[in-house]
């Protein structure tokens, strides 16, 4: 495990009509009744993929008690309260890890919120030199500081296990080394898009046999490097063999950034054969979220895939009953 040691003019009714739609997108459902605290759920294994709008949250429930929270959408009041709502139905009093992606607002935007209502164990962060550059990132980073979280950045070779799982981290580089993509991200004075969204770890998820893989909006540079890792079986050795990594037909894959025509390529799919693919996505959404392009990929990498979209579904969870994973959600 890796150590801590310490972002043409248009006109005002565009800029009006566009912060409306982000504004709309952004705002999650409320907690349905099926999903609410529902026992089945509440007693094993599940992953719950929460409707945030343009966003992303994934809440983790272990068997053995232990939660991890992936992201926490844009913020919002109306996101805010739905996390903590949802979370407080699971009578959730702790977040074990609390693994933050990247620095856009609609991955941190309710951070501060979920660190006010909750003890949190143990933090993942992306290495970010210029927090002044990210601003509700760094209101986050402020207050893990001020609570004295244990803080770990996220990199390749991190990760955590408990009796039947285990969680890791297949990217990014170590931010010591020149060409890891934190480099790049903090050798800008102004980082574009692809380097904020390029620290983005992927995260590999195994229990009880399923397999899970998170995204973040990680694309083709974090793409390749896991393709490469894992055909040349450098993984098995990064993590000892304890805990051997399995990409082929995974169970379930929360696409990149959204569904956006720029990640989650051919190559990294060929790889993969999802089973089951989740996009969290905004309703009406400004971006064209998830892009034919990307929708065409998964369908040629695993022609019976299933397609979850959180703006059609709602929120999505998978769940072990009885040693089978099933899945329920906000639409059911």
């Amino acid at each position: 495990m890796s150590k801590f040691n310490k972002r043409k003019s248009v006109s005002f009714a565009v800029i009006f009509i566009f912060a409306l739609i982000v504004a709309f997108s952004g705002c999650g459902k409320s907690v349905n009744n099926a999903l609410d605290g529902a026992e089945v759920l509440s007693t094993g294994f599940s992953v719950h993929y929460l409707d945030v709008g343009q966003g992303d949250c994934i809440f983790i429930k272990f068997s053995d008690g232990k939660t991890a929270l992936i992201d926490c959408g844009a913020q919002s009041k109306r996101n805010q309260e739905y996390i903590v709502d949802y979370l407080n139905s699971y009578s959730v009093d702790k977040i074990d890890y609390f693994i933050l992606t990247h620095p856009d607002n609609d991955h941190v935007g309710n951070a501060k919120a979920i660190i006010d209502n909750f003890d949190i164990g143990k933090a993942f962060v992306p290495f970010v030199m210029n927090l002044n550059l990210f601003p509700v990132y760094g209101v986050f980073y402020d207050a893990l500081i001020k609570k004295e979280v244990s803080l770990d950045y996220s990199d390749m070779g991190d990760g955590f296990s408990g009796e039947d799982y285990f969680m890791a981290f297949l990217s990014p580089l170590p931010k010591e080394l020149a060409d890891s993509s934190y480099s790049i991200l903090n050798g800008a004075t102004a980082p574009n898009d692809t380097a904020v969204n390029n620290v983005s770890p992927i995260i590999y998820l195994e229990s009880n046999g399923y397999r899970f893989v998170f995204t973040g909006d990680a694309g083709a540079t974090q793409e390749d490097l896991v393709i490469e890792n894992y055909s040349s079986g450098y993984y098995n050795i990064l993590f000892e063999n304890k805990n051997k990594i399995n990409l082929d037909k995974v169970d379930f894959l929360k696409v990149s950034h959204h569904g956006s025509r720029d990640a989650t390529g051919a190559e990294f799919l060929s790889v993969l054969k999802p089973k089951n693919a989740v996009v969290s996505v905004g309703g009406n959404n400004f971006y064209g979220h998830p892009a034919t392009e990307t929708l065409l990929r998964l369908k040629t990498a695993n022609e019976n895939y299933n397609l979850y979209r959180t703006d059609v579904k709602g929120s999505i969870v998978a769940y072990l009953d009885d040693g089978i994973l099933k899945t329920i959600t906000d639409a059911d």
